[in-house]
């Protein structure tokens, strides 16, 4: 989630396991020493911090290494980082220009070079963001190839593959489309499954009709933890049958200002959630 994800936000996100950063481009972070104050990954209690990289070049995972440990070892209080993702997914046509983003997904070969360019490291886990194509043109043929060569990939450092089920071609308005989810299943690669999952029923109906013993290890969710950031502990209440309270939006609303004054975001994070939170409306006054 471009400008929303900021440490106040992730860590406003009760119960989720994971949580990415914004992507943020390899290059301005090599470059520019300013990049690094919007590098938040401050400690969150029970939840793993990923750093989201756009990248289409082989240097740079290499040159990001370097920088990233020269600046969180500069920094240690910034130095809750579990992983690094690649974003293969981003269909937004300036980052596509560039050949980074969902344009990827053209060339397997490629991603598949800068994966074991991150993998040069030992301290931190890498992972994969896709989407099932540039277009729908492809049809099956990019995803196949290349979750094909994600597989023979034996380091352990490799996380997961992250899937947002739908072509970068299409719309935000556009149906996502799981009719290949038990296609993709039959590949040895760990895979989190994103796309119109607001709840744990809608994420065990997107699964009933694929094999049990599959390799779904999760669910990632976007739109909805925007609207209700306590969506993952309630998720964990129907998993465990716990009994997490839900906050009032007054409250969770308190909460993100009070983790706003510990570590401000730069505005354009508060813009964009008062933007798209039902109960951000008093964050962002410009």
């Amino acid at each position: 989630m471009e400008n929303v994800t900021c440490w106040a936000f992730r860590k406003l996100c009760k119960g989720a396991t994971d949580s990415c950063t914004g992507m943020m481009s390899a290059n301005y972070l090599i470059r520019r020493s300013k990049a690094w104050k919007e590098v938040d990954m401050f400690p969150i209690d029970g939840q793993r911090q990923w750093l989201q990289i756009a990248t289409s070049k082989e240097k740079e995972c290499s040159e990001l290494l370097a920088r990233l440990e020269k600046e969180l070892s500069a920094f240690p209080q910034k130095n809750s980082l579990y992983g690094i993702q690649l974003n293969a997914s981003c269909p937004s046509p300036q980052v596509v220009n560039l050949g980074q983003g969902s344009a990827l997904m053209k060339r397997p070969k490629k991603i598949i070079s800068l994966i074991q360019g991150f993998l040069t490291q030992r301290k931190f886990k890498v992972s994969l963001k896709i989407r099932l194509g540039f277009n729908i043109f492809e049809a099956k043929k990019s995803i196949l190839v290349l979750l094909e060569e994600l597989q023979k990939i034996k380091d352990p450092n490799f996380s997961q593959v992250v899937i947002h089920f739908k072509y970068a071609s299409e719309q935000s308005f556009t149906p996502y489309n799981y009719s290949i989810l038990n296609e993709i299943c039959k590949f040895k690669v760990p895979l989190i499954i994103n796309g119109g999952i607001n709840n744990y029923n809608d994420f065990k109906k997107i699964i009933s009709s694929i094999p049990k013993n599959n390799n779904v290890k999760g669910f990632m969710i976007g739109r909805e933890a925007i609207n209700n950031p306590d969506c993952f502990a309630l998720i964990l209440n129907s998993i465990h049958n716990l009994n997490n309270p839900a906050r009032t939006p007054d409250k969770i609303l308190s909460e993100f200002k009070e983790l706003c004054e510990q570590h401000p975001p730069k505005d354009i994070y508060l813009k964009k959630i008062a933007e798209f939170a039902p109960w951000a409306h008093e964050v962002y006054r410009g």
